[in-house]
């Protein structure tokens, strides 16, 4: 929803562009009409960007010698993140998905070598939280047990090697920094995207509408409380379709008569949320990270009303009462009650739907969020570069 503010920023923002403790204070200072980027700042990726971005970016492709040493992952991580790290001159911003663990950690290292000239790395969609809990013996050398504490002084020591890093909650920022003893100033909110809102891989009317009845639908693997779910259903004979393809999930469903666990894959997925009734979002809090972002995005997305279980993440893009409602991680009764709202009041569920709908429409389609992703970068690359005018 967007704040006081936005329509002002929105109205007045005409031959400038805010700075980063605006966007801190409200993401939508990076959506005016006006935005002009700053001078003299070039964005570079190990990632591809569409071309026809508002703000272009440089594809930095594994070199040769990287291709050829593919087979042995620690050894191409490690170059190609040499290669990436002195692509950047002064004026570069170097954009990292997190999504490649190995690669995100190895430049956040470099990053903090003290005879390496320091880079401006930004940072998104890293999920830290995978290295901590189970303490593994690395295959290489049995005898040695990887212990938590270790994972956690790599993740900080990784983290600390960036300028500034997006994370999809303003709890999650404000845990990170906590969790990890960085900086707060680190960490930036922005809000995740709907996935199913890119053209390019969803193009309008492409999904396959058929008639399934009336469902209740949850789906993902990531964190999911799904024993909190088949308690807030058991006994209702309400239909509930769930999707989950990790097997370690899948076993521990308890399977009700009214539940019904497949594994479906994109578009499938996809075309379960658009079909159903009404959609769940079951999480486990952890009290790091948050999770389900992507799905509360694309239900609204499909004009579906969302519950979420959630502590850390949902109450950023669900509007409580409008285009779904957030129940505290682990509440089945709250979550029973909500469920039973909703599905004894079609017309208020499709009301929510047609909310969330546009909601998402006005905040989180993909095109908006890689633009708001890449604007950011900018404002980054030229803070960095003023303060060192500045001395």
């Amino acid at each position: 929803m967007p704040r006081p503010g936005y329509n002002i920023l929105m109205q007045h923002d005409t031959a400038n562009h805010p700075t980063l403790e605006q966007v801190r204070a409200d993401y939508h200072a990076l959506d005016g009409s006006g935005f002009v980027p700053p001078e003299g700042v070039r964005l570079i990726s190990h990632e591809q960007y569409a071309d026809n971005l508002e703000v272009p970016v440089e594809l930095i492709a594994p070199n040769r010698l990287v291709r050829l040493l593919h087979r042995f992952a620690p050894v191409a991580t490690l170059l190609y993140a040499l290669q990436l790290f002195f692509a950047a001159d002064k004026n570069t911003v170097l954009i990292v998905n997190g999504s490649n663990s190995g690669l995100w950690q190895m430049l956040g290292f470099l990053n903090r070598v003290p005879f390496f000239r320091h880079r401006t790395l930004y940072l998104w969609d890293v999920f830290v939280e995978y290295m901590l809990g189970t303490e593994k013996r690395l295959k290489f050398f049995p005898l040695l047990k990887f212990k938590t504490r270790w994972k956690e002084a790599i993740a900080r020591h990784a983290l600390a090697g960036y300028d500034l890093i997006v994370k999809w909650s303003r709890k999650q920022a404000a845990a990170h920094a906590r969790y990890y003893r960085l900086p707060e100033e680190k960490f930036i909110f922005l809000p995740f995207k709907s996935n199913h809102s890119n053209p390019a891989r969803y193009p309008q009317g492409a999904l396959c509408k058929v008639s399934l009845g009336r469902f209740v639908f949850s789906g993902g693997n990531g964190k999911r409380d799904y024993k909190c779910l088949i308690e807030a259903v058991r006994d209702t004979g309400i239909p509930v379709i769930i999707s989950a393809t990790d097997p370690a999930v899948r076993k521990q469903i308890e399977l009700l008569p009214n539940v019904i666990l497949l594994g479906a894959p994109e578009p499938a997925f996809a075309q379960l949320q658009s079909l159903c009734t009404l959609a769940v979002v079951p999480m486990i809090d952890t009290g790091l990270k948050g999770g389900g972002e992507a799905n509360y995005c694309n239900l609204m997305w499909h004009g579906k009303p969302v519950i979420a279980c959630c502590n850390m993440a949902a109450e950023d893009y669900i509007i409580d009462g409008e285009t779904g409602f957030v129940v505290p991680s682990g509440d089945s009764e709250l979550l029973r009650r909500r469920i039973l709202e909703l599905w004894n009041d079609p017309g208020r569920a499709e009301q929510m739907g047609r909310n969330g709908h546009r909601h998402v429409a006005e905040n989180f389609t993909h095109d908006l969020v890689i633009r708001r992703l890449l604007r950011l970068a900018l404002l980054l690359g030229d803070e960095v570069s003023r303060k060192e005018r500045n001395g």
